[in-house]
């Protein structure tokens, strides 16, 4: 305790001198200020000085002096701008003045208010506020829409109008929007109207139901006006595309933009009714000719559409990074017969080799099927695919399993790593005469990590716990790839929509 005390007295005299030092240099910033002439910015150094030592008489003393010359400095600057038609300068000489008298009340001192000086004051804030109303209204009359809200607005900000002022201003703001849109309107610029008018909306808090009611009529007209009808076709795939993953794809897509994403269209777009349109694109096609923007062009016209939007997936990659192979070991156990389920796996043997990540690895499915027998059923390796590489190489040939014996020692191998699946979507918007409007492509991309089991036997006959027999079960490892793909459609379905609502907004002023 003795120590600490000591230590206590030896940094109490350093943090007074640091204190005073500080103190004392305030004062003669304040001084040099005040010889310059420059008496407002010297009140508040003295003011300083006084915060940081209230003991320093000399700063006291000074700061009465010269913020009695600061105020009676910026008093003569207000009849000078009043005299040069500036009252708003004006007004905010008397601002400067407040704020100094209360930076001297903050540090327990006080500077005497000159003879009429809150009946002055008061008068100069109102030739302010008159300014800023005539400055709109001029404005206003000339087309300057953004100067009169500003003015308009400037009115209910610095000089403390009165409750009168205050809704003048805000009436005279919002007529400001009503009339801007109008004229946007009135020059076929509905989308630059609706914006405008919804301007209107926000000057206030609380809007009166009659302009409420005004600006949504305006509003109305502009949507008559500028709407154009958006149709969607069905979603399509390259070959290759198909090839990998089958037509789920395109299904989850179509799925989820039409259900979803379509039906969040902007102002000015409205999506045509799919199922009107499906059915005129099945009545031109006839099941014979492929799908074109020129034969679109013609189903938008008999449906009384605009625009037509094409999507097609052109690619989707597959690719396992930071893949680890680990061996363990297991024995072959008996197993009794059950014929249900023998009868079942029989039957779903193709579909199990088909329908999961990794076909073409063997992973513990008994049966190993080439690409050409997985065709539009599940994943297989591809130009478009990474998912072969490294450790698919030779592993199609093999079309039985291996046959072990009961209490044999067998290898199996747990592959793990992380997994990405990107895909890719074209998309072309057309008018009725099947001519380009807008081209651009949309990519997507999302993955997890996997671990799964490869054994070139039948895994149900390896006696493993709970945990390493789920490194064979199938319906884990096509959870994972529905979540992935719910992912990677979504965010396709996203980008689809917002680029193609962005495309066709563009065309409409």
């Amino acid at each position: 305790m003795a120590r600490k005390l000591e230590r206590f007295c030896l940094v109490m005299p350093l943090l007074l001198a640091t204190a005073c030092a500080s103190a004392t240099d305030r004062f003669n910033d304040g001084l040099e200020l005040q010889a310059q002439g420059r008496y407002m910015e010297a009140a508040y150094r003295y003011a300083d000085a006084v915060e940081k030592d209230a003991s320093l008489q000399e700063a006291r003393d000074q700061l009465l002096i010269v913020g009695d010359s600061a105020v009676l400095v910026a008093l003569d600057e207000v009849d000078r701008l009043e005299d040069r038609g500036e009252p708003v300068l004006a007004a905010r000489q008397f601002l400067a003045i407040d704020r100094l008298m209360s930076r001297v009340r903050s540090v327990g001192m006080r500077l005497l208010e000159p003879e009429n000086y809150r009946v002055a004051r008061r008068a100069t804030f109102e030739r302010a506020v008159e300014w800023y109303m005539a400055e709109g209204e001029d404005a206003s009359r000339e087309g300057r829409w953004e100067d009169a809200a500003r003015a308009f607005a400037s009115v209910r900000g610095e000089f403390s109008p009165s409750r009168d002022q205050r809704e003048a201003s805000f009436d005279a703001e919002t007529r400001v929007f009503i009339d801007w849109a109008e004229i946007e309107l009135g020059d076929r610029r509905p989308r630059a109207a609706y914006g405008v008018a919804e301007r209107a909306l926000s000057v206030r808090r609380s809007t009166p139901r009659s302009i409420v009611m005004e600006v949504t009529d305006l509003q109305d007209r502009a949507l008559d006006m500028g709407t154009v009808v958006v149709a969607a076709l069905p979603v399509s795939s390259t070959g290759r595309v198909r090839d990998i993953v089958g037509a789920d794809l395109e299904i989850a897509l179509d799925g989820a933009m039409e259900s979803g994403h379509w039906r969040q269209a902007p102002p000015f777009v409205a999506m045509a009714d799919n199922n009107i349109l499906r059915r005129e694109l099945r009545g031109l096609l006839r099941g014979i000719i492929p799908q074109s923007p020129a034969l679109v062009g013609r189903a938008l016209d008999l449906i009384g559409a605009d625009y037509g939007v094409m999507v097609e997936i052109t690619s989707i990659r597959i690719r396992d990074e930071d893949v680890e192979v680990e061996e363990r070991t297991a024995v072959i156990r008996r197993q009794e017969v059950d014929r249900n389920r023998s009868r079942q796996r029989e039957r779903d043997a193709d579909r199990d080799a088909c329908n999961v990540p990794g076909v073409g690895q063997d992973r513990g499915r008994g049966i190993s099927l080439s690409p050409d027998d997985c065709r539009g059923r599940g994943w297989v390796g591809s130009e478009n695919s990474d998912q072969n590489s490294g450790r698919a190489s030779g592993g199609n040939s093999r079309r039985t399993w291996v046959t072990y014996e009961v209490d044999d020692t067998v290898t199996y191998r747990v592959h793990s790593g992380e997994r990405t699946v990107r895909a890719e979507a074209d998309v072309l918007i057309v008018d009725l005469d099947g001519r380009a409007v807008a081209e651009f492509s949309i990519s997507a991309e999302d993955g997890g990590s996997f671990r799964e089991g490869e054994f070139d036997g039948d895994p149900w006959q390896l006696r493993l716990n709970n945990r390493n027999t789920r490194l064979f079960d199938w319906s884990e490892w096509d959870d994972e790839w529905l979540r992935i793909r719910r992912s990677v459609v979504d965010r396709l379905a996203v980008g689809v929509t917002v680029e193609t609502f962005e495309a066709v907004l563009s065309g409409i002023e």
